[in-house]
């Protein structure tokens, strides 16, 4: 008998309500899983509804309608305290590496805090975990006599992984984690990102508007259009035979690396466009 996954949406509906306007329905009937040691990529475009679910999965949004089952549990309409008994399992990586972290506090303070919660756990024991969790996200271990703000937006990030790991969680939620970098340094975070999901056995729900940043950290792909699931499968065949429309433009709209090879695509799309438009 195969395992129940470990996240489970089903029926998923959530409508923000506006004042004065007309409600709006973030997402429609969405149904996803994500097995225990699985990474599922999440991408649109902004407005499609992607990042509403990491929100929903968190707690952060209202439930409309359906539910979101972890690890056997129904979360969604969780209270606040199981919302907190729930951090050492279920974890978070924001977009923004320069607001996710206080400049107030050291980065030792930061990355100890989430172990307050571990009952029994001495000062000793939080210090050897905090310098653990450093060399792991390939920090030197003096990062955590430091602050924010004398560190790199990559170095911040490689922090901010370090925060959500170290309580050694079963689920990350990673909502656009790489966005706010640049590309040099996107490709080390995600191959951190990757590096830390095999040696954890974690499972990750990677939110993205990139579908080449999707494919290179995630075993499935689901594709978000307008609050509804237009096309999900396999990571690599998402990329390489996209069957919805809205997929193939995704793919169609990524940058790539070469900038003569860009040069070339954007000329492409451009005579496509010219010749549709003669045609019309």
């Amino acid at each position: 008998m195969a395992e129940s996954p470990l996240l489970d949406i089903q029926d998923l509906n959530v409508v923000y309500k506006q004042s004065g306007k007309k409600p709006f329905h973030a997402l429609k009937g969405v149904s996803l899983h994500v097995n225990a040691g699985e990474t599922v990529g999440l991408v649109g475009e902004s407005g499609s509804g992607k990042t509403t679910i990491g929100k929903a999965v968190l707690g952060q949004v209202p439930v409309e309608s359906g539910t979101i089952l972890f690890d056997g549990q129904d979360i969604s309409h969780a209270s606040h305290k199981v919302r907190r008994d729930l951090g050492q399992e279920l974890q978070v990586v924001y977009q923004d590496p320069y607001s996710s972290l206080n400049p107030a506090r050291s980065i030792g303070q930061t990355l100890m805090e989430p172990l307050l919660r571990e009952d029994g756990i001495t000062r000793t024991e939080m210090k050897r975990r905090v310098k653990e969790v450093l060399e792991q996200v390939g920090m030197p271990t003096d990062t955590a006599e430091r602050y924010p703000g004398q560190f790199s937006g990559g170095q911040r990030q490689r922090i901010a992984i370090a925060r959500a790991v170290i309580n050694r969680p079963k689920f990350i939620v990673c909502d656009e984690p790489v966005s706010a970098l640049d590309l040099s340094i996107q490709a080390q975070v995600l191959n951190l990102l990757n590096d830390i999901q095999q040696e954890m056995n974690l499972a990750m729900l990677f939110i993205s508007h990139d579908l080449t940043v999707v494919r290179h950290v995630s075993d499935r792909t689901v594709v978000l259009y307008h609050g509804e699931i237009v096309e999900q499968g396999d990571a690599g065949q998402i990329n390489e035979n996209p069957q919805h429309p809205y997929t193939k433009s995704l793919i169609d709209a990524a940058p790539l690396p070469d900038p003569e090879a860009q040069r070339k695509k954007r000329e492409a799309r451009r005579k496509a466009r010219a010749a549709a438009n003669a045609a019309a």
